[in-house]
């Protein structure tokens, strides 16, 4: 899991000092999704964390994660471009 990376990252828009988080792989995403969601049961949660445990679906486990921030009303973006 650790390796595969998203084929665009993603900037999850968080509160605190820092402001955002850059998602760039499954793993990433995993984690972010267990630290940031208070009482990690919904369904969309449920899927992403699935999707991003499954190493084989990377494009799977991308938009479940974007599904599970919407549900959750996490704001992201998608359009950064890293150079």
């Amino acid at each position: 899991m650790a390796t595969k990376k998203f084929r665009a990252p993603v900037v999850v828009y968080i509160a605190g000092p820092k402001g955002f988080a850059l998602i760039e792989s499954l793993e990433q995403a995993s984690d972010f999704l267990f630290d940031h969601w208070p009482g990690n049961d919904s369904l969309a949660w449920t899927d992403a964390m699935k999707r991003c445990a499954d190493d084989d679906a990377v494009d799977d486990a991308s938009a479940a994660f974007l599904a599970a921030l919407k549900d959750a009303g996490i704001g992201y973006d998608r359009t950064v471009e890293i150079y």
